[in-house]
């Protein structure tokens, strides 16, 4: 028995909903991205549809799979990130492996500090969230670890000092309540890093 095709009118009336409904929804996205980088760590349904000219009906229609819509800014933001992060250290010594690690630390944390503040705020009401807060603090770990001679790493109160002082959580303290300048707290992170190197046993 022959498949009836399916009319063409009707294929392409059903692309253009897709394509459209893709559109808005990376419309959305950007849009959230703007906000929570303006200072709207948390915008509402109506933030989104001034900020993208959408109507709130559609902005709620795809807003209603938040987790879904989470995952996808968080891929797009991984894959301009993860290539900073992870690129291959110049140095071939520790000490310049772990300056590396530094600079370019406290480059992707200023630039993605608005996006992380609202994480943090918003993590327990999301489980996709706490689960990508996670993986960032091993990452963290992990990446610090890699370049660490044996002597610091084995102390541990040593290594949980310096991954806690490198951390995400550190610069956003320090960034947005202490109210340091970008410049002072990297100066802060330094000192404290040199300080907690020549303590390790």
């Amino acid at each position: 028995m022959a498949v009836k095709a399916e009319p063409v009118a009707k294929k392409e009336k059903t692309d253009g909903r897709k394509q459209r409904s893709a559109r808005s929804r990376d419309k959305i996205k950007t849009s959230i991205l703007t906000l929570i980088r303006a200072g709207n760590y948390a915008p509402r349904a109506i933030d989104i549809s001034e900020h993208s000219g959408l109507s709130m009906r559609t902005v709620f229609r795809h807003i209603d799979d938040m987790e879904s819509l989470l995952r996808e800014i968080a891929g797009d933001m991984q894959k301009e990130l993860l290539p900073r992060f992870l690129q291959p250290y110049t140095a071939t010594d520790w000490r310049g492996q772990l300056d590396e690690n530094i600079a370019r630390r406290v480059a992707v944390w200023e630039d993605i500090l608005p996006v992380r503040l609202s994480a943090s705020l918003c993590r327990f009401q999301s489980k996709f969230l706490l689960e990508e807060y996670q993986q960032v603090l091993e990452l963290e770990g992990a990446s610090l670890r890699a370049v660490l001679p044996e002597n610091i790493t084995a102390d541990e109160a040593c290594f949980n000092s310096l991954n806690e002082v490198l951390g995400v959580g550190c610069w956003i303290n320090m960034r947005m309540d202490r109210g340091l300048s970008a410049d002072a707290a990297q100066a802060v992170v330094r000192r404290t890093v040199e300080a907690l190197i020549a303590s390790a046993g």
